[in-house]
């Protein structure tokens, strides 16, 4: 039994990578555990930024407006595992979750030793952050292409 990891986005190409490898390696992932990997949108806050938010907003602590927009971000990426466990469902595939806030490439490394992924499936656009992330790993890298929906 092989271990496969897929990482996605809010994007709609996440998506189609993700049914990319469900329908075109079918054989292995029907024989296989799937991890799929949403990492937490950064927060968009600077210092800058919320001490502006604190000029204008006095009564709003720096603590209480990171705390609200990671939370919003934990909410964002349970949202997008939920939808990508649901296209696994309908393809008959029972996928593992995670989602993880700071480094990606840290977190992606953990899971594929912790979970002794055999192999990470990514796009091409994903490819220029992620592909660092097999170092030290003994983990086969599948790049796919750009993929064209079919509706």
């Amino acid at each position: 039994m092989k271990n496969v990891m897929v990482v996605i986005d809010e994007s709609n190409s996440s998506y189609d990578l993700l049914i990319w490898v469900l329908e075109n390696l079918k054989d292995i992932t029907e024989s296989s555990k799937v991890f799929i990997f949403a990492k937490q949108p950064q927060n968009s806050f600077t210092s800058s930024s919320v001490g502006f938010a604190q000029f204008c907003y006095p009564l709003s602590p720096n603590v209480q407006l990171i705390r609200l927009a990671q939370e919003k971000n934990t909410k964002i990426a349970l949202a997008i595992l939920e939808k990508a466990k649901k296209i696994c469902g309908n393809h008959g595939i029972k996928a593992e979750t995670f989602t993880d806030v700071g480094d990606t490439e840290d977190s992606i490394r953990k899971i594929i030793q912790e979970r002794k992924i055999d192999l990470f499936v990514i796009s091409d656009q994903q490819n220029r952050n992620l592909e660092r992330s097999l170092q030290k790993t003994d983990c086969s890298l599948l790049v796919v292409k750009k993929i064209f929906s079919k509706n």
